[in-house]
């Protein structure tokens, strides 16, 4: 299973430099559509064998500023030492979908 690991404003770009390719799950405490997505999320980077971070998009603005979020939860793929593109979803569809139009997965 994928480890999750919880970024945050300290600490959070210099672990995201160690990895080639992973998947951000940008959330909130709060968001109910954030908890039930998530095990999703999980699921997907596990069968990818990626690792996923998770952001707390309230509390950390300095992570929140490396894509633009207008609607939690947002997922972002981190590629080559950048964020490359974002998608709000809780469907596993269209998650797969976008993954698949950055060359990530089947």
């Amino acid at each position: 299973m994928t480890e999750i690991i919880e970024l945050n404003d300290d600490s959070g770009t210099l672990e995201l430099k160690k990895e080639n390719l992973a998947l951000i799950d940008y959330y909130a405490p709060w968001c109910g559509s954030c908890r039930m997505a998530f095990p999703m999320f999980r699921k997907i980077a596990s069968e990818l064998g990626l690792p996923l971070y998770k952001i707390d998009a309230e509390k950390n603005e300095k992570l929140r500023g490396l894509i633009e979020i207008e609607n939690l939860p947002t997922v972002a793929i981190w590629k080559d030492d950048k964020m490359i593109a974002s998608i709000c979803t809780t469907k596993e569809e269209g998650l797969r979908a976008f993954l698949k139009s950055h060359g990530i997965g089947v």
